[in-house]
């Protein structure tokens, strides 16, 4: 029985190492990286610049007391609309309304003694010459009738002040716009110069932002825009630019545009926003995907990217030019056709296989 067992132990030895033996890892395909692709194509771009920002009214104010009383009635509230001239609120005007009324009692009786000097110096007039009054008197009459007028011109304006200050006991508008905000209640005791209400002007609003110094001959007035903002979802607004400031700043190496918006229903100041303005176009460019192009932030001109050649990635360094939100022009290093790895993997260097993913 121990005879017949070893040689099939030792068979079954043998028959192992030699299956083994069989199995070469150097003959076993290399597997790619898994990448997706797109093609070089050529076609017309528009060059825009993507800027962002933060919309303004067209004016906003403080709208104060010109005068020191209380505040006597408020008759806009926050968010309401006015026109040019609407009553705000109401001070209490019984100082200023019995200071106007002085001043025109002070102002009838100007305008009396005026009368009177006049009538003195006809007379005087009439006297002299019968003789019946001397030059001396005379001349009395004439600068008593000067006096006259300068009193009752003083009085014009002292009665044309209390007016004024009498009026600026009511508060108006001083253009069409909406109440942003109430700074002041009833019952309160103003002083001139005190914040009674914000007013904006929202029927334009103006989206301002910084633009690089290198595309600063590219922005011109009168340039379209389209303007989207945030809080209101996929909502774009048309506008134009209507000021690009000529200066540059040395700190920041920009300067700043103003596009102007029409107002509309959601659109207040304050909100963050995003313009895309269109500053012309580029026949026949030739243009690959944002995501193909690795970039350092150095030098914003140029850019790598991995082209695919014979089932392998080959770096390739490229130029690029005009950039929108779904297409790059590339001005050097690519060719019509080749395929390009969309968001190359880190790890993706050259020379690497690859394997092209639908």
């Amino acid at each position: 029985m121990r005879t017949s067992v070893l040689p099939v132990l030792a068979a079954v030895v043998l028959s192992a190492c030699g299956g083994a033996a069989k199995t070469d890892p150097a003959t076993e395909k290399v597997k790619g990286v898994p990448v997706r692709t797109a093609a070089v194509e050529r076609r017309e771009l528009a060059d825009t610049l993507l800027l962002t920002g933060t919309l303004r009214p067209r004016a906003q104010i403080e709208v104060v007391a010109e005068v020191s009383a209380r505040l006597k009635r408020i008759v806009q509230d926050e968010g309401n609309r006015v026109q040019e001239g609407d009553l705000l609120a109401v001070l209490d005007e019984t100082d200023y309304r019995l200071s106007h009324e002085r001043a025109k009692a002070a102002l009838a009786v100007a305008e009396a003694n005026k009368a009177h000097a006049v009538a003195e110096r006809d007379r005087a007039d009439s006297l002299l010459k019968t003789g019946g009054i001397t030059d001396k008197e005379h001349l009395s009459a004439q600068v008593g009738l000067q006096v006259a007028e300068a009193a009752l011109a003083q009085a014009r304006a002292e009665t044309a002040i209390a007016a004024q200050q009498h009026a600026r006991a009511e508060v108006r508008a001083p253009f069409s716009g909406r109440v942003a905000k109430r700074h002041a209640d009833a019952g309160s005791m103003l002083s001139s110069g005190s914040p009674l209400f914000t007013l904006v002007d929202d029927a334009r609003l103006e989206f301002r932002a910084s633009v690089p110094s290198g595309d600063y001959g590219k922005v011109k007035v009168g340039d379209g825009v389209d303007v989207s903002v945030d809080a209101l979802g996929a909502r774009t607004v048309k506008g134009t630019v209507a000021r690009v400031t000529p200066l540059i700043e040395e700190r920041t190496r920009s300067f700043e545009v103003v596009v102007q918006i029409p107002g509309g229903e959601g659109l207040v100041g304050g909100l963050f926003a995003r313009a895309t303005v269109r500053v012309g176009k580029v026949a026949d460019a030739l243009v690959v995907p944002p995501g193909a192009l690795v970039r350092d932030g150095s030098d914003p001109s140029s850019a790598e990217t991995f082209v695919i050649t014979n089932g392998k990635a080959d770096r390739k360094k490229v130029t690029v030019g005009v950039e929108t939100a779904d297409a790059v022009q590339v001005t050097n290093g690519l060719a019509e056709g080749q395929l390009v790895v969309l968001d190359p993997p880190v790890a993706l260097g050259s020379g690497a296989p690859v394997e092209v993913q639908k």
